[in-house]
């Protein structure tokens, strides 16, 4: 049985047989140590990267969010940003719009009747 430091208990110490299976068990829990390393560390660079490219998707959505959003609102802003231009363009050119609404007055009117 191993205890954690490397020496199989159950076995008389004082025989060569237990030196020798003492020797053996070290020497295979070192060589699963040195198997077991580099698989840590591979885990353990897999793990970082995962956590790298879930880190850059989130901001990448966050992003794609933020510009969503703001398409949104100048959507929702475009009707009072025609409604203010019109009225800006009737303030400046009082005249020439009388004319065009009576002009698309009559159009529509003569339209109509047909």
């Amino acid at each position: 049985m191993h205890n954690g430091t490397g020496v199989i208990t159950g076995i008389s110490t004082d025989s060569g047989l237990q030196r020798g299976v003492n020797q053996m068990g070290t020497a295979l829990h070192n060589s699963i140590d040195k198997v077991a390393e580099p698989t840590k560390s591979a885990i353990d660079s897999a793990s970082t990267k995962a956590h790298e490219t879930v880190d850059k998707l989130a901001s990448k959505a966050e992003s794609a969010a933020q510009a969503v959003e703001a398409r949104r609102q100048r959507m929702a802003e475009a009707p009072n940003r025609a409604l203010d231009q019109a009225r800006d363009y009737v303030t400046q050119n009082p005249l020439r719009a009388v004319g065009t609404a009576l002009a698309v007055g009559y159009v529509l009117g003569w339209l109509n009747r047909r």
